[in-house]
């Protein structure tokens, strides 16, 4: 016969609701984790790629203005540089959205860019190198990134 005391329950014990809320939390905490980490990815992917184009730009702007008595550059306002077989410098600083601007210290990218001509005249080297602070956390930067390319220009 029966027990009269027992009565059959549909349902899960405390220690079953326990261990699956633990294990949802641990699943939560992980995803927020990776979304935080894939965040700060697509951020330094959106610098580095903002940092090609300023490259980009300067150097098709420094190719525009390479003939003495040229006019400024119509992006950046560059003014004409001598390509010589001595290296010409220039500075250009840049905002973190990428626009110029005329003080380092407002600067978030810094371009330096070196222009020279090889001794027979015919082939210009570009070089140019862009730096910008990383910041892979909230804070002070953790260091620099650097990003060097070079052109060959006729």
């Amino acid at each position: 016969m029966k027990n009269p005391r027992h009565i059959p329950v549909n349902g899960f014990t405390l220690i079953e609701v326990l261990v699956s809320l633990g294990i949802f939390v641990f699943a939560i905490v992980v995803i927020v984790g990776s979304l935080a980490s894939s965040g700060n990815f697509a951020a330094n992917d959106a610098r580095r790629t903002l940092t090609v184009e300023l490259l980009h730009t300067c150097f098709r702007d420094l190719d525009l203005v390479k003939l003495p008595g040229s006019p400024p550059s119509p992006t950046l306002g560059l003014t004409p540089i001598v390509w010589d077989t001595k290296p010409a410098k220039v500075r250009v600083w840049f905002d973190v959205a990428g626009n110029r601007v005329s003080d380092e210290k407002q600067a978030f990218f810094k371009c330096d860019l070196t222009a020279t001509r090889d001794t027979t005249g015919f082939l210009g080297h570009l070089h140019g190198r862009i730096v910008w602070p990383a910041r892979r956390k909230q804070g002070a930067p953790d260091g620099d990134v650097e990003l060097f390319t070079s052109l060959l220009l006729p």
